[in-house]
């Protein structure tokens, strides 16, 4: 399995934390997260929940298996029919990033470093220093490991709370 490989991430996964925007399963393609496959997998998912403005999202959710080259175009035509006003589609991909590497913490090596890494990888967002390890904790707050993983899951459950509310207020 290719480094590339261990950072893609499921339907399934995705599904269950947040319904994409089309930008951010562009951006998700783009950033190496999403294979053409998944994201045929989540345009059809988002096809299903009635968000197919996008006609580019009801040709993915159409395509056949033999088709998949078409993905990098119709993502593409989604970029281009980004509107200013729509959300920066990086920060669900941190938000997803996050959430993988806290669930494989007990897996990882060294999750501490999994997060530093996060942390440049994005170009430093200020959202996640108050919890990145080699950063000073907020003022008032503990420092140390668990205070660390305590504030990771705060942000977690607060993203993940505001993604729930959009998904909310779409399907209404």
């Amino acid at each position: 399995m290719s480094s590339e490989d261990t950072n893609r991430m499921s339907a399934e996964f995705i599904t269950s934390r947040v319904h994409l925007l089309p930008s951010e399963l562009a951006r998700g393609y783009r950033l190496g997260y999403l294979d053409e496959a998944t994201v045929v997998e989540l345009a059809e998912d988002a096809f299903r929940r009635g968000h197919s403005e996008a006609t580019a999202i009801g040709e993915l959710a159409l395509l056949l298996s033999d088709e998949l080259d078409r993905v990098p175009d119709l993502l593409g035509q989604i970029d281009t029919m980004a509107a200013p006003a729509d959300p920066d589609p990086s920060l669900v991909w941190l938000f997803l990033v996050l959430a993988q590497a806290y669930d494989r913490r007990g897996v990882s090596k060294d999750p501490l470093a999994d997060l530093e890494a996060i942390y440049a990888e994005f170009g430093y967002p200020e959202e996640i220093e108050g919890f990145v390890p080699f950063l000073p904790a907020p003022e008032g707050q503990r420092s140390g490991p668990d205070a660390i993983q305590r504030r990771w899951r705060a942000y977690l459950d607060e993203r993940s709370m505001t993604y729930a509310r959009r998904a909310e207020a779409s399907d209404a």
